[in-house]
């Protein structure tokens, strides 16, 4: 089974896409558990429509993202996880996609492409250079992980290596990986495409979102962790 883990924090305006493209899947050997922070507008009703696991945080900060899929996964039955976005949209053989990736037993996670949501050139060009930069930095074996969340894990080594690092505001889908590459393979596919909102990125602007992003990634790599936290690429 896979687990489909959705943390969400006021995503009325976009939850319901998200939830038609996991109903459309051509693979059914799934659940769907949805992480809620609190939202305060009508996301909780969303939810009604559909026959999901729906579990609550007594409060979350939306940088606490690795907390909630933590949370999910707690709870999560499948072997595999899913951990996506409320504002992404999956194409309907997804999840079959990504049951043959780990059918190989030594494949410990498994990353895809992404490109934006009715995006514009310059949105779209960005996407496709972090496909680029990903599949082959995978290929080479210097992993380098999208800030695009629709990353797979399989749930054995996801829990003993203890999941995400709670006290990170970005970066934490990075830091996973490189901890869980020391158990087995982390692996691209370009076989399937995730579409997901431009939306963060077009708050930040290009030239700014990049800029945060290799600014976090430096504040790993030097200290290990996350300074700028009301400001995390989310």
């Amino acid at each position: 089974m896979i687990s489909v883990i959705i943390p969400t924090l006021n995503e009325e305006k976009i939850l319901g896409r998200c939830l038609r493209s996991i109903e459309a899947q051509n693979y059914h050997d799934y659940e769907v558990v949805i992480v809620d922070g609190g939202s305060s507008d009508k996301t909780l009703d969303i939810f009604e429509c559909y026959k999901h696991k729906i579990l609550t945080l007594p409060r979350r900060r939306p940088h606490d993202v690795g907390l909630a899929r933590n949370f999910g996964a707690r709870y999560a039955e499948g072997e595999i996880l899913a951990f996506i976005d409320a504002d992404t949209v999956l194409p309907s053989g997804c999840l079959s996609v990504l049951d043959k990736c780990f059918q190989s037993l030594e494949v410990v996670g498994v990353m895809c492409k992404v490109l934006p949501l009715e995006g514009n050139s310059i949105e779209k060009a960005l996407y496709e250079c972090n496909n680029v930069l990903m599949k082959t930095s995978n290929k080479i074996h210097i992993l380098q992980l999208s800030y695009f969340s629709c990353i797979s894990y399989r749930r054995e080594p996801f829990i003993k290596m203890g999941g995400f690092r709670e006290d990170l505001s970005a970066c934490e889908d990075y830091d996973l990986a490189l901890r869980l590459s020391k158990h087995g393979k982390m692996v691209f596919t370009d076989k399937i495409t995730i579409y997901m909102s431009p939306r963060r990125l077009r708050e930040w602007t290009c030239l700014g979102y990049i800029v945060r992003y290799f600014k976090y990634l430096f504040q790993y790599h030097m200290f290990g962790r996350i300074y700028d936290y009301h400001n995390a690429i989310r």
